[in-house]
C-alpha cells in the first residue's frame, strides 16, 4: 500500500509539474521541478508592449511544494547584471524561507532607467526604455510572474530588495505604490537623488537643477511620507565609496522625523557591496512579515506628480495636468487634507454602506473657513469629490438612520403599514392599514 501511494505522489507531482502558459504569438512550456530538487534559476524575456528585458527567477530547494510562494524582487545596481544575485547566502535563504526571487535590471543595451517613470531616456549610443521601467514592471513582470508561476498575488506576498540604482529603486517603485508591497529593502540605495550624480542618472533625470519637478516626483526622499505601513530597511556600508552613506542616513532621518518605523544599519568597513550580513539581515525582518496579510494602514498618506492619475488602497486621484503636486493627506473614511496644484478629482473607497447618505464638508486648511456642506448619496459605496487647486480639509460623517425613527413591531403601529418599496426610515411610506 506504501508503494502504490508514492507511486500516486509521484505521478501527481509528474502532472503538477507541466505549467504550459501562453504569451503572445508563441507558447511557453516551463517544466517544474520535483519537490526533492535543489533550488534552480531560469532566465525568461518579459516583453510588454514592445519592452523586453530579461527577468531570472529563482524557484526555492523543494519547488513547487511550499506553494504559494511570497516573491522578493531583486533590483540590480548600475552596470552589475542578473548574475548580481547568483550568490550561495542567498539561495539558501531563499531555500530556508521557501521563498521565490524574481531578478531584475534597469538597464537596456547599458541604457539605465534607473527604475523610474520616465520613458524614452537618451544615452550616447542611442537611447530605449520607450516603456518606463514603472510600467514594464507594474503592467508587464507582476501579472506575468503570477500568472506562471505558484506564488501569493497579495501585498503580503511581495518584497522589493534594491543594490545601489536598485536600492533606489525599491523605494521609488514601493513609494508609488504602496499597497502593492509588504516592504522595501535598499542596500547603498541612492535614496536622495538630489545628493548623487553621475552618468546614469543625468541620462534620466537631466544636468542636476535643471528640473526638479522630474527628480523630486521619483525620489524615494520626496516620497517618503507614502511608505507608511511598509516593513522598511535600509542597510550601508559604511566605507561606501560609490554611494555616500549620507543617502541612507538621510533617509532614516525622514523616516523617523514622519514616526514610520524602520530599521536603519551603518556597517563599518562595508564598501558598495551586498554583504552576507545584509542577506541574513534582510531575511531576519522580511521572513516574519511574509507570515501575515499586509494591512491598509490607518491613516495614510500619498502624493505623487508627473502623472496624470493614481490608484492608491482603492482611492483614484486624477487632474488635468501631469506637472504638477498633488497629495492627500491623513485618509480615513472619515475625512483627509488635500493639497493640490491643480484641480483634483478624488473617488474614495467603496467605504460606505449602500443606500446610505454622508455629509461633506471642505474647509480652507489655512483659513478654516467653510466652503461646502452637503448631503450626498454615494455610488457603490463610493463618493467622488471635486477639488478646486489649493489646500482643503474634507469631513466626511456618514448618515445613519435615526434609532427613534426605527418603526415599531406591526401591532404597536396603530394600523399603519409600509408601503412596497420604500426605506423603513422614511415616514411618508407609512399609510394605515385598511
Amino acid at each position: 500500500m506504501g508503494a502504490a501511494r508514492k507511486g500516486i505522489r509521484r505521478i501527481g507531482w509528474w502532472i503538477l509539474g507541466m505549467a504550459i502558459g501562453l504569451a503572445p504569438g508563441r507558447l511557453e512550456v516551463a517544466a517544474w521541478a520535483s519537490p526533492m530538487t535543489a533550488g534552480s534559476w531560469e532566465s525568461w524575456t518579459v516583453s510588454w508592449q514592445g519592452e523586453a528585458h530579461e527577468v531570472r527567477i529563482y524557484r526555492p530547494a523543494g519547488f513547487p511544494a511550499h506553494a504559494p510562494y511570497p516573491v522578493i524582487y531583486l533590483l540590480s545596481g548600475w552596470a552589475m547584471g542578473l548574475g548580481m544575485w547568483e550568490r550561495p547566502d542567498l539561495e539558501q535563504a531563499a531555500d530556508a524561507a521557501h521563498v521565490m526571487l524574481v531578478a531584475l535590471q534597469g538597464e537596456d543595451g547599458e541604457v539605465p532607467s534607473y527604475y523610474s517613470i520616465y520613458a524614452g531616456l537618451p544615452w550616447p549610443r542611442g537611447s530605449a526604455w520607450k516603456v518606463s521601467f514603472y510600467d514594464w514592471f507594474f503592467q508587464g513582470v507582476l501579472p506575468w510572474v503570477e500568472r506562471r508561476y505558484p506564488v501569493r498575488r497579495d501585498p503580503g506576498g511581495r518584497a522589493l530588495v534594491g543594490f545601489s540604482m536598485g536600492g533606489k529603486g525599491a523605494f521609488s517603485l514601493a513609494a508609488h505604490r504602496p499597497d502593492r508591497f509588504a516592504a522595501a529593502v535598499s542596500i547603498a540605495g541612492v535614496l536622495d537623488l538630489t545628493r548623487h550624480d553621475s552618468s546614469a542618472l543625468r541620462a534620466v533625470y537631466g544636468p542636476p537643477g535643471a528640473d526638479p519637478l522630474r527628480v523630486g516626483a521619483d525620489n524615494p526622499m520626496e516620497l517618503a511620507v507614502n511608505l507608511k505601513g511598509l516593513t522598511l530597511l535600509i542597510l550601508h556600508g559604511g566605507a561606501d565609496p560609490e554611494v555616500h552613506p549620507a543617502h541612507s542616513r538621510r533617509m532614516h532621518e525622514a523616516l523617523e522625523a514622519l514616526a514610520y518605523p524602520h530599521h536603519w544599519e551603518e556597517l563599518p568597513g562595508l564598501g558598495h557591496e551586498v554583504s552576507s550580513l545584509e542577506i541574513a539581515r534582510i531575511f531576519e525582518y522580511l521572513v516574519p512579515v511574509f507570515r501575515g496579510a499586509r494591512p491598509v494602514p490607518a491613516p495614510w498618506s500619498y502624493r505623487f506628480a508627473m502623472a496624470r492619475s493614481r490608484t492608491v488602497y482603492g482611492m483614484t486621484m486624477a487632474r488635468t495636468r501631469a506637472d504638477a503636486w498633488s497629495e492627500v493627506r491623513e485618509v480615513t473614511p472619515q475625512g483627509f487634507i488635500v493639497r493640490t496644484e491643480d484641480a483634483l478629482t478624488v473617488i474614495t473607497p467603496a467605504w460606505y454602506p449602500v443606500g446610505l447618505r454622508v455629509r461633506v464638508e471642505v474647509f480652507d486648511e489655512q483659513t478654516g473657513t467653510q466652503l461646502v456642506r452637503r448631503e450626498v448619496r454615494p455610488i457603490g459605496g463610493r463618493l467622488r469629490l471635486d477639488l478646486p487647486a489649493g489646500r482643503w480639509r474634507v469631513a466626511l460623517q456618514l448618515i445613519r438612520p435615526r434609532p427613534d425613527l426605527r418603526p415599531a413591531p406591526p401591532n404597536l403601529l396603530g394600523g399603519m403599514s409600509r408601503k412596497p418599496l420604500c426605506a423603513w426610515e422614511d415616514l411618508v411610506c407609512y399609510r394605515r392599514a385598511e
